[in-house]
């Protein structure tokens, strides 16, 4: 994620930072269950988004 950001230099992507909710949402469900998420979230999907950036 550091990486792909770095190579943005500045330039605001939406998906970036939509993916960066995604996996602040991800620790949430990690590690507070009971604060529960907006929406399902998981490493698979997590994934799934990422190879869609990064493909």
């Amino acid at each position: 994620f550091t990486r792909r950001l770095a190579d943005l230099k500045g330039v605001r992507d939406a998906r970036l930072e939509d993916f960066r909710w995604q996996l602040e949402e991800l620790r949430v469900s990690l590690f507070a269950q009971e604060l529960r998420t907006p929406q399902p979230v998981s490493v698979k999907r997590l994934d799934k988004v990422w190879s869609q950036l990064t493909g």
